[in-house]
C-alpha cells in the first residue's frame, strides 16, 4: 500500500476503538460508503484490522506471535480454575517470552491478576496448595525474586482485561508488562534482552501493533513504546511499517526531517 492512501484521520480514528464498522466510518468520517469500504480494505491488507462480520472490524488485524505457558503455570491456572471458576483472573510468566529470548530465562516468576476483593483468598488458597504467595510485592521482591524459595508466585491487584484471552494474556501484554515491572518496579530482567524478545517476535509471526500501543497506553507507558518503536524502526522497515507507531504520517516525516537536520 502506498503511503498515505488512507488518510491520517483514519488511522486517529480507529487507533482509539477496538471495533469498527462501515457505518462509522461513513458517519464519524463523512465519507461515503464505496470510500469507507476502500479503506477498511486497505486497512485489512495491512493487517490493521480484520473483518469479523458483515461490515464489522476488529482493530489490530491478524495473527500475531505465538507464547505457550509452561507445565508449572499450566498446572498453576488449573489449581486456580478449580476453585475460582468464574473469576476473572489472569495467569502469566516471565518463562512466556523465553521462546523469543537469546537465553533460557533463569528462575521464571509466575504472576496472577485479581481484583482486590478476590486477592486475598487467592494467595491463600496458593498456599494451602503448596505455592509461596506474595500479595503485592514491592521493589525488593522484583529485585530479588530469585531468592526466594519455593513455587513463587507474585499476585498482583488488578482489572484490567484488555489483552486477554481466557486467563492467558497476549503476547503484547507479557511484554508491555515485563517492561513496566523493569521500569517502575525493578525487575530484575535485561532490557536488552527485552529489545532482542521483541525483535525476534516482529522477525517470527509479528506483533499486533494496535493492541501494543492500546494496551501501553492503559499502563501509562504509551509514550515510551512510541519512542522505542521508533527507534527500530529503520532497523525492521518490512516489519514495523510506519502506521505501526499511531503517528500521522505527515508528522511522522516532518520528525524525521527534524531529526536529520539536527544531527547535521
Amino acid at each position: 500500500m502506498a503511503p498515505g492512501s488512507v488518510p491520517s484521520k483514519v488511522f486517529d480514528y480507529i487507533s482509539k476503538r477496538e471495533y469498527v464498522t462501515l457505518d462509522d466510518i461513513v458517519d464519524e468520517l463523512n465519507v461515503s460508503r464505496v470510500t469507507a469500504k476502500n479503506y477498511l480494505s486497505r486497512l485489512e491488507s495491512l493487517d490493521v484490522v480484520k473483518r469479523i462480520g458483515r461490515g464489522i472490524y476488529q482493530i489490530g488485524g491478524g495473527e500475531t506471535a505465538e507464547v505457550e505457558l509452561n507445565p508449572r503455570v499450566m498446572k498453576l491456572t488449573e489449581t486456580l480454575r478449580n476453585r475460582f471458576q468464574f473469576a476473572d483472573l489472569v495467569t502469566w510468566s516471565l518463562s512466556m517470552l523465553s521462546d523469543y529470548s537469546h537465553y533460557a530465562i533463569g528462575k521464571d516468576l509466575m504472576f496472577v491478576e485479581a481484583e482486590k476483593t478476590l486477592s486475598k483468598s487467592v494467595r491463600d488458597y496458593l498456599l494451602e496448595k503448596g505455592y509461596n504467595p506474595i500479595l503485592g510485592p514491592d521493589k525488593r521482591d522484583y529485585r530479588e525474586y530469585t531468592n526466594h524459595p519455593g513455587e513463587l508466585v507474585f499476585i498482583l491487584e488488578r482489572r484490567e482485561r484488555y489483552a486477554v484471552k481466557g486467563y492467558t494474556p497476549y503476547p503484547e501484554k507479557v511484554w508491555v508488562d515485563t517492561y513496566f515491572l523493569v521500569t517502575r518496579k525493578g525487575l530484575s530482567f535485561s532490557p536488552g534482552e527485552l529489545g532482542v524478545i521483541f525483535a525476534n517476535m516482529l522477525r517470527a509471526e509479528g506483533v499486533n501493533f494496535n493492541r501494543l500501543r492500546r494496551y501501553a497506553q492503559r499502563r501509562g507507558i504509551g509514550n515510551e513504546v512510541v519512542l522505542f518503536l521508533y527507534g527500530i524502526r529503520g532497523l525492521y522497515p518490512n516489519q514495523l511499517p510506519e502506521e505501526a507507531l499511531g503517528v500521522r504520517v505527515e508528522a511522522l516525516r516532518v520528525i524525521e526531517e527534524m531529526v536529520e537536520a539536527a544531527a547535521e
